[in-house]
């Protein structure tokens, strides 16, 4: 089973920050899962809201901002003092990060709409960085992950989903996904054996509570999408 960092170690550092992908690799993740937007002037960037309001110490949508506008904002002192200064970063900085690592990148697809323009800037990044073996694209808009397929046949994309779905392994089958990531209250084990049966693998999110974690070890799903690397790290 592998522990995979959500927004990065976001229970230590601000969420979607260097500082917080830095500490995930420290603390042993397996894999980090990051947000990505396109700004104003097309350069893919990583972010979780539509907005800057929330994680930055500015306002507005992420998608009227060009990156040089995008980098004076402040991504850090909302989280603590001490990550003042930190900055929203670019995919490719992520990437240049994982040079060399074995490590699993799961990317999600936030935009709802102008997802084409998104994945088409997201798929020559990955061709030179030469990713797509230890990659995963997964979004709530199964709409961009038929299109980024369409685009890259040999994708591997996650459908994220929120409510249970009746055999999920048909419908992500049915637009080209080979994984599944659910919320982690739908997930029982029959899903998930008949799920790696159907050749899908499983892997859960937001998991940080004992119980939660050891109910999916119970499932034995693939992987758990955390906030709190060291404690899934400790109880597997």
């Amino acid at each position: 089973m592998i522990v995979i960092a959500h927004r990065g170690y976001s229970a230590k550092a601000p969420e979607n920050t260097m500082a917080a992908f830095e500490l995930a690799l420290e603390a042993g993740a397996d894999g980090i899962e990051l947000d990505v937007h396109l700004t104003k002037d097309g350069e893919v960037v990583v972010l979780h809201d539509e907005t800057v309001n929330r994680t930055t110490s500015g306002k507005g949508s992420v998608r009227e901002y060009n990156l040089a506008e995008l980098k004076e904002l402040d991504a850090g002192s909302w989280f603590a003092p001490e990550y003042a200064g930190e900055k929203v970063p670019t995919l490719r900085q992520v990437l240049d990060l994982l040079k060399g690592r074995d490590v699993l990148l799961n990317i999600e697809t936030k935009t709802a709409l102008g997802f084409e323009q998104l994945n088409e800037r997201l798929v020559p990044l990955l061709d030179k960085y030469d990713r797509w073996e230890r990659t995963i694209i997964s979004s709530f808009n199964h709409y961009s992950l038929a299109h980024l397929i369409s685009l890259k046949r040999e994708a591997r994309t996650a459908i994220l989903y929120m409510s249970a779905l009746v055999n999920p392994w048909v419908y992500a089958k049915s637009i080209g996904a080979t994984v599944l990531h659910p919320y982690h209250h739908t997930v029982v084990p029959e899903i998930v054996t008949a799920s790696h049966q159907n050749g899908m693998m499983v892997n859960v999110w937001t998991v940080d509570q004992e119980p939660d974690i050891e109910r999916m070890k119970q499932c034995r799903v693939d992987g758990i999408i955390t906030n709190q690397v060291e404690r899934v790290k400790s109880l597997l």
